[in-house]
């Protein structure tokens, strides 16, 4: 049977030894230490720690450490609820709810040691979006931080002393990315009752450019600012269209312009482009009353004022106002169009007459193509110049010997 015995080494002894056995040696010395050192220090942080810390603190350095009453696998940890309660410690903050189950960010595997960069089950904002509307996709407006997916820049993931887990409360949020200077230049935002920027505008995305909520849209603050931004379209409108009627815009070309604005809900710039139309020349004696009618409703709308909301009984009559107005011009652009395919085939048909010296019916053709008001201005150049030989030619067969000029 083998006898197990201590071994000991003297000083003297130790110096005898070669260099390898010496470090041996010194490193089986410092055992004994370095382990008591280790307990020493488990022990004062488990008798510093609550229960939820010193499980945690034992299922760091062993294996099989059974679970905490409640908990169904001793890999979940348990997560400490911060109540939001009058005296208690988490008084006046606000938690984000997964705190209370960190699983559903993190995951359920432990993390061994200290790591430079924390464990998500997704990268942020896909992470977010498992909670949160995808708020990018929802409006026509996106606050940028939104638009980039940068959600931590304005929110804190955890918990904060300010509401909706904002970093910082608001106006000062703001004004890491806005000018103060500047926005206090806008009309009546340099008063302090506008300071609170989340009252007015929405903090991720908007129907409106400004990101204005409804509720404001509806008050009279609201509604005068949509008065002055629905002026300012109208009257660019206006410049603009009359710029492309000088141009030399065609019926056609204004048509497709206006259903743009009109399938888009856009009544103010289609408005404007459609009185330009009325007064021009290109309008048939004809196609008048039906465009007429469409400006009149439209008018007549706009003169009860803006509708903010387009859920509203304002927002649903400008909708359907919209839809009726892009029908019946699109039935006025199909009969125009129809027109001015017939009229075309009678301009290449009086081209080939008149080569054939049928100057008697090409010219009937060439007039009727210059009394066309859509026809594009080269076509009737062409025309004018094919009825001038044809008079011209005409004028000569009158006289004797008279040769066809070609």
């Amino acid at each position: 049977m083998a006898v197990c015995r201590e071994v000991t080494f003297g000083d003297s002894e130790i110096k005898s030894m070669h260099k390898p056995a010496r470090y041996g040696v010194a490193l089986l010395r410092t055992i004994p230490f370095l382990v008591g050192s280790g307990l020493t220090i488990m022990f004062l942080l488990l008798a510093s720690c609550d229960e939820a810390e010193r499980h945690e603190v034992l299922t760091f350095f062993f294996d099989g450490v059974p679970p905490l009453h409640g908990e169904t696998s001793a890999a979940v940890p348990t997560a400490r609820k911060e109540e939001k309660t009058a005296g208690s410690p988490a008084a006046g903050w606000t938690v984000h709810e997964p705190v209370k189950d960190c699983t559903q960010c993190h995951g359920e595997q432990r993390g061994k040691g200290f790591a430079g960069k924390v464990r998500l089950m997704a990268e942020v904002p896909q992470l977010c979006y498992r909670c949160h509307k995808e708020f990018s996709t929802l409006e026509s407006w996106v606050h940028g931080p939104v638009a980039t997916g940068d959600c931590l820049l304005c929110h804190e993931p955890h918990k904060t002393k300010t509401e909706f887990l904002l970093r910082k409360p608001v106006p000062q949020l703001c004004y890491q990315c806005h000018d103060v200077q500047a926005i206090r230049t806008i009309a009546k935002h340099a008063e302090e009752a506008y300071s609170r920027c989340i009252d007015c505008h929405e903090g991720h995305a908007g129907a409106t450019k400004g990101l204005l909520r409804a509720a404001f849209l509806e008050q009279p603050a609201g509604l005068e600012y949509q008065s002055e931004i629905h002026r300012r379209k109208y009257e660019a409108s206006l410049r603009k269209a009359r710029s492309g009627l000088t141009q030399g815009q065609d019926f056609l070309t204004f048509c497709r312009t206006i259903l743009d604005f009109l399938d888009g809900g856009q009544l103010w710039p289609a408005r404007a482009y459609l009185e330009v139309l009325l007064g021009s020349n290109l309008v048939l004696e004809t196609e008048k009353p039906g465009i007429t009618e469409l400006l009149r409703q439209i008018t007549a709308l706009h003169a009860r004022g803006p509708a903010g909301d387009p859920n509203s009984p304002e927002g649903q009559a400008l909708s359907d106002i919209a839809q009726r107005a892009a029908a019946a011009l699109r039935a006025i652009r199909e009969q125009r169009s129809a027109q001015d395919r017939d009229m075309a085939e009678t301009y290449y048909r009086s081209i080939k007459q008149f080569h054939a010296g049928q100057f008697t019916e090409a010219r009937d053709g060439f007039r009727q193509v210059l009394g066309a008001s859509s026809l594009p201005r080269p076509m009737k150049d062409t025309a004018q110049t094919y009825l001038e030989r044809i008079e011209q030619t005409l004028k000569q067969s009158q006289q004797p010997g008279w040769q066809v000029l070609k």
